[in-house]
């Protein structure tokens, strides 16, 4: 009886203390805080800004988009095994050799570049050293020596000649296989021999037609693209380029494009670049464009001299531009911040990654499956649907002042708020700064009508946030 009544006691204490003890068994208790602050029930939100993404509307994102100009006057061949690490850890995808001015001087077999007066005193990256570290990589071929004579003068036929024995050292020497092979590098703004634009695109014809043909001649089991340069805000220079292609014109594979842009302009205007890179290739060659942005930046002209975070701030909108062209390529320049100070992805020794080459890294990483229509207003989004069920939104905030702003989903069910990244300058009084952008947690909120919402540049200027949503 007793050892009843003990049974009985103990199972009643045993009661009392589970009911009233603090320790709290369900995630979602309030003495733990919410886990996930992220995924509260919709509500109704009212926004200062609303900007849009259409999940119905992608096109794949070739991971090619995020590539890097080598600078061989710029890193020594003897600690390119550095830089190339910093690329790795970047996410940089491919990599443009030996850069571009250089690459109408450069010698393939002794690593020099005669006759360029920027020659550096200790050479750059060799062609060995770019192979042990790189292993996707695409080649630029010189036209300089013929620019410089009048077609079909002696002096044109020798440096034709020359050229020819150039282009098929570049292709043997570097092992090109699969990769990407430009003829020549803006030609619009070499010398030429001092003629009119129309001379120099005449010229540049003239000189890529005979090295399409003989590359087509001396490579005929070639599995690399092979692609004409040109000025991209000239896309009817294409047309010219066409008519004027009498010979191997189904050599060319498409084009190269340095596509230095910005909002600040009317050359060169951000609004237009969508367009343009999409024309040029057409007017071209509309059954065989393939389209490779060789040198690219948010320039400094182009956009009031935006620097660091400011510079960063127009990434994600150049590269949603890019993948929405179908742009097969793309590599980034400069890659060294002593080159254009501001702009680089690296500091000199690549031990500090500046804020234009995070952002390009965290797409590198995330901005991956197809790239989605999307509506800006002040502020600018770049969206992709990573998976059927995964979806991840770049929202920049630039120069403007704080807004709440709502992310509209159309054509996607948003079931929760993944993960809400935010990165902000280094120094909110200098946005312009030296320094690498601050990596923060942040939140936002699902609205009743399928929108994300959150407050953007509340706390100070140029916040870029990354927004991870799940649904279907």
């Amino acid at each position: 009886m007793l050892k009843i009544r003990r049974i009985i006691v103990l199972t009643i204490i045993g009661v009392i203390f589970s009911c009233s003890s603090n320790e709290a068994t369900d995630p979602d208790d309030p003495k733990f805080g919410d886990p996930d602050d992220n995924n509260n029930p919709p509500v109704a939100v009212s926004a200062d800004i609303t900007l849009s993404v259409d999940a119905t509307d992608g096109i794949d994102i070739n991971p090619l988009l995020f590539g890097v100009n080598n600078d061989w006057r710029q890193i020594p061949d003897n600690t390119f095994s550095n830089f190339s690490g910093t690329l790795s850890n970047i996410g940089t995808t491919v990599v443009r050799y030996p850069g571009g001015w250089e690459s109408e001087f450069y010698a393939w077999t002794s690593n020099t570049t005669p006759g360029w007066n920027n020659t550096p005193s200790t050479p750059g990256a060799s062609v060995s050293t770019l192979k042990s570290n790189i292993s996707n990589f695409s080649i630029v071929l010189p036209t300089v020596d013929a620019m410089n004579t009048s077609v079909g003068s002696a002096q044109y036929n020798a440096a034709i000649a020359n050229l020819k024995a150039k282009a098929r050292e570049a292709i043997n020497v570097s092992n090109i296989g699969n990769g990407i092979v430009e003829i020549g590098n803006e030609w619009w703004l070499q010398f030429a021999g001092g003629g009119p634009r129309a001379q120099k695109l005449d010229k540049y014809v003239n000189v890529a037609m005979d090295l399409a043909e003989y590359i087509e001649r001396e490579f005929p089991n070639r599995t690399f693209k092979l692609l004409i340069n040109g000025d991209y805000t000239q896309p009817q220079e294409f047309t010219t380029m066409k008519n004027k292609f009498t010979k191997a014109y189904d050599a060319i594979d498409g084009v190269a494009l340095h596509t230095y842009t910005g909002y600040s302009t009317d050359t060169h205007n951000i609004a237009d670049l969508e367009k343009r890179i999409i024309d040029c290739a057409n007017n071209f060659n509309p059954d065989k464009n393939f389209k490779y942005l060789s040198e690219w930046m948010p320039s400094r002209d182009y956009n009031e001299r935006a620097l660091y975070m400011e510079a960063a701030n127009i990434i994600p909108d150049i590269i949603q531009i890019y993948a929405r062209t179908g742009s097969e390529a793309a590599a980034f320049w400069p890659p060294i911040n002593t080159s254009i100070p501001g702009l680089g992805l690296t500091n000199w020794n690549y031990t500090k990654v500046f804020p234009t080459g995070q952002i390009l890294g965290d797409m590198a990483e995330s901005f991956r499956g197809k790239a989605l229509k999307t509506t800006s207003n002040k502020f600018h989004l770049a969206a992709a649907l990573q998976d059927a069920n995964t979806m991840v939104l770049y929202i920049t905030g630039a120069k403007e002042s704080g807004k709440k702003v709502a992310v509209k989903v159309n054509g996607f069910t948003v079931t929760s708020i993944d993960k809400v990244e935010r990165f902000v300058p280094a120094d909110y009084s200098d946005t312009a700064k030296a320094e690498s952008y601050i990596e923060q947690t942040a939140t936002a909120q699902l609205s009743t009508n399928n929108e994300v919402v959150f407050d953007l540049n509340k706390e100070g200027l140029y916040q870029i946030y990354k927004i991870t949503i799940k649904g279907n």
